[in-house]
């Protein structure tokens, strides 16, 4: 009888906490399609930012700033200001960097950077599907004011390259950190959103042609 009741306890318990973890699942999606939907309404996007780049190894941390420019249609273009002036656009297709004297283009699928130049468009534009290729959602969190998101690399070759991505924002993306490998970490903190234009202008359409 003692034994028939323990089984009895052991099978409820599991029970419970199968649903308690379904339920959890179900919750942490939930939290995920809202961030994702929200990130997917804006069709253009600019801001400021700001990247802090720390390697260890040199106890150094590198800082670099300008504009970004997020096109769902296009892709995303970078123009850095400081220190160098130059530009950096990314298509599904295409990794392109330009400066006054040299120019340079990679194909996306040919190069482990341009795969992560790849998940900035991914994220920016909320393609939950194209990012779920390539990261797994370990936590997320969603509010009309504010959501935070954790990816971990699920293939190999983003393993090799960093192990967790952090980004947070409130109607945009706010905040992304990059956490490498042997102690690295990227931080790129963006400001003063607007979603006007809503056309490319004539010199952001000429650097998109360029990954064409």
């Amino acid at each position: 009888m003692v034994k028939t009741s323990c089984k009895l306890v052991i099978l409820v318990l599991s029970m419970v906490f199968c649903a308690t973890y379904a339920n959890a699942v179900q919750a942490q999606n939930t939290q995920v399609g809202q961030i994702f939907k929200q990130l997917s309404t804006a069709p253009t996007v600019r801001a400021n930012f700001q990247q802090q780049k720390k390697l260890a190894s040199l106890n150094k941390t590198f800082i670099s700033n300008g504009t970004v420019l997020f096109s769902k249609q296009y892709g995303v273009l970078w123009q850095i200001q400081k220190p160098v002036q130059a530009s950096l656009i990314v298509t599904p297709q295409k990794l392109v960097q330009k400066t006054q004297r040299t120019y340079s283009q990679i194909e996306i699928d040919k190069s482990p950077y341009g795969s992560v130049a790849t998940m900035f468009l991914q994220l920016m534009s909320g393609n939950e599907a194209a990012l779920a290729k390539n990261f797994n959602i370990v936590s997320a969190h969603y509010s009309p004011t504010q959501w935070n998101v954790t990816l971990t690399p699920k293939t190999s070759l983003f393993k090799k390259l960093f192990d967790r991505v952090e980004a947070q924002g409130q109607r945009y993306v706010d905040r992304i950190v990059i956490t490498e490998k042997a102690n690295n970490s990227t931080t790129i903190q963006f400001s003063q959103h607007n979603t006007q234009p809503a056309q490319l202008m004539a010199s952001e359409d000429a650097l998109f042609k360029l990954a064409k």
